[in-house]
């Protein structure tokens, strides 16, 4: 049954099987039926709805839903991302039902009396029951989840009936409208007392001292720092010389926090330091809106976006986030990062203030073929892995050429240099899944590491780091540079749940423009 998972619990198998085996009788039973070919094309376009979601969640590690139908737009000019993830094993479902299909109806529907069609009805509908409940009673654990992405593919294809799926949809549609009423109302005790911690008055802002360097990397997991090729030397050796020789602050196992927005979302949260909203993605819903953030303390703020085609609404946000400028491609196709870290430089040479410049790579999103370094790796890695590496080889050369020129360039003397991932690729198993953030501050004289953190935890730390420990708005995340750091990261004064419920209300009510 399309390979089921061993990682599945055995009521979980069960359950599986019994949802297949109900889809199964229903198929026999519309194959019984006067409308046949109508019951065909809407059985394979079902098949297609299943791959649609297959691919989606291999490229995102979220399914297919309302939230993400309304971003289908950002694919526009990255198409290939998600073509990446077709395999002919997947055509099999569709064709699966085509065999099926001709096999069934074979058997002439007067041959099928109503006593047998009920019958068949009433086990379905029995099956589809049983396999609901198993679903509710047995749901995959998050440690499953990550053990076997596999068994959470196979799981959902044989336990969600993608028709339902879409009347969730339509049922996640419908409900949309009620956000902004939600997020209208009154802060709760706890939200206020929240609020009361991590937001005062206004202050008059103070100039850094430096430069801040943002580098927000497509996809960098930490796996790929750690990885090696076929001789044993590091496939990002210039990152993991840097850290090793400078007094940074490293942790190597941040947890992305982002929804359905993917790089948007992940923007949103490391320049302002709130977290996507519920439904929708904010950057596209709420772009105009008075955020939070870091750039506005630096008398020039440039975004480098590598990006022909407009994607997450940057055209809008740059402004929103508090940067002045925005510097696109010129020509009709991607800049590679070697463009972008050149540009990067040039602008700081150029700049006679303090300037902040958040900088966007590209060549380390899937389906990873932007640019090709030549690295021999063995068979431990996977196809996808081994070009997913060659593309972080290539990034890693462009970054370390760019901190080889900071360690000797008189304009970054007092720079903080941030390198960290707008969210990660890979579905959280066999040690993929989380990504590193590598920091560097004058305010920075020893090296400070911590084995795990939250993306929300970066904007806090880079406040720190720029020495705007006093801003109005520190976050809801945890300034890994204090001292009292690792006892927070132990017992979170707040939680990730109450920190998504009460940004949604922030950003749906733009909170900051009152």
């Amino acid at each position: 049954m399309l390979g089921m998972d061993d990682s599945l619990s055995v009521w979980q198998t069960v359950t599986a099987y019994i949802a297949v085996t109900a889809v199964a009788l229903g198929l026999g039973l519309i194959a019984w039926s006067s409308w046949k070919w109508s019951a065909l094309l809407l059985l394979i376009l079902t098949d297609l709805w299943f791959i649609a979601g297959i691919w989606y969640y291999c490229a995102n590690t979220i399914w297919l839903n309302w939230h993400a139908l309304c971003t289908v737009s950002e694919l526009h000019g990255f198409e290939s991302s998600i073509r990446a993830y077709l395999s002919w094993s997947q055509l099999l479902l569709p064709l699966t039902t085509f065999l099926s299909w001709a096999v069934l109806r074979r058997i002439p529907y007067r041959h099928a009396d109503e006593r047998a069609r009920l019958g068949v009805l009433s086990i379905a509908l029995c099956g589809c029951l049983c396999a609901a409940g198993g679903r509710l009673l047995f749901p995959m654990d998050e440690h499953t989840q990550l053990r076997s992405f596999h068994a959470e593919q196979t799981y959902f294809i044989c336990t969600h009936s993608p028709l339902a799926q879409i009347g969730l949809i339509g049922y996640e549609a419908a409900k949309d409208g009620l956000f902004r009423w939600h997020a209208t109302r009154p802060f709760t005790p706890r939200e206020q007392e929240i609020m009361d911690s991590i937001y005062h008055d206004s202050v008059p802002p103070h100039a850094p001292e430096g430069h801040l360097v943002y580098i927000l990397v497509e996809s960098l997991e930490t796996w790929a720092l750690e990885a090696t090729d076929i001789n044993g030397s590091s496939v990002c050796p210039h990152l993991n010389a840097y850290i090793q020789t400078h007094p940074v602050l490293y942790v190597p196992g941040i947890e992305t926090l982002q929804k359905y927005g993917r790089s948007g979302d992940g923007q949103l949260i490391v320049q302002t330091g709130l977290l996507p909203i519920s439904s929708g993605v904010a950057c596209k819903q709420f772009g105009t809106n008075t955020y939070p953030n870091l750039a506005h303390f630096y008398s020039h703020g440039i975004v480098i976006n590598p990006y022909h085609v407009p994607v997450w609404n940057q055209r809008v946000v740059t402004y929103s986030y508090g940067f002045q400028r925005l510097i696109s491609p010129r020509r009709l196709h991607n800049e590679k990062d070697r463009f972008v870290m050149q540009r990067t430089r040039g602008h700081l040479i150029e700049a006679s203030e303090p300037t902040v410049v958040l900088a966007l790579t590209i060549d380390t999103h899937a389906p990873f073929q932007t640019s090709r370094d030549s690295l021999t790796l063995d068979d431990r890695y996977s196809s996808t892995e081994k070009d997913y590496l060659c593309s972080a080889h290539y990034t890693d050369r462009q970054i370390g050429q760019f901190l080889a020129w900071s360690d000797t360039a008189s304009v970054m003397q007092n720079a903080t240099i941030v390198i960290t991932a707008d969210h990660n690729h890979f579905p959280r198993t066999n040690g993929h899944g989380l990504c590193p953030l590598i920091l560097s501050s004058p305010r920075i004289k020893e090296s400070v590491f911590f084995p795990h953190a939250l993306q929300m935890d970066i904007f806090p730390t880079v406040l720190h780091a720029i020495g705007q420990d006093d801003y109005m708005w520190r976050g809801f995340g945890i300034d890994l540079l204090s001292p009292n750091a690792p006892s927070l990261l132990q017992s979170r004064p707040i939680t990730l749940e109450e920190a998504y419920s009460l940004s949604d209300k922030l950003i749906q009510t733009n909170y900051f423009a009152q």
